[in-house]
Formats: structure tokens, C-alpha cells, sequence
């Protein structure tokens, strides 16, 4: 087992911390909050800015 956490250490820290913001980002945006409002705003915004530039 140590030499397991000695070699991959790292990398399920890394996996445990990406999964974590991940969770944190979802719990966020899954509440109509103000930081999926304004999440949902930008994203309309943006694609709304791209298909100007097409047409």
C-alpha cells in the first residue's frame, strides 16, 4: 500500500481534487442561483456573439 501512494500518490490527489471543484461547480449551477444565472447569461451571450459573426 505504500508503494502504491508513493507512485500514485499524486495523481489520486489530483483526480480527488478535480472531482471535488467538480462537485462544487454542479451543486452551483444546479440551483437557479445567481451563479447560474449569470453562467446561463454568458453562455447565451457567447453563442448568441458567434452566430453574429456567421451571418
Amino acid at each position: 500500500m505504500e508503494q502504491v501512494m508513493k507512485h500514485y500518490g499524486n495523481a489520486i490527489l489530483a483526480v480527488i481534487v478535480l472531482l471535488a471543484l467538480g462537485g462544487i461547480i454542479v451543486a452551483a449551477l444546479a440551483s437557479d442561483g445567481y451563479v447560474a444565472e449569470q453562467f446561463k447569461n454568458a453562455l447565451t451571450g457567447f453563442f448568441d456573439n458567434m452566430n453574429g459573426l456567421l451571418g
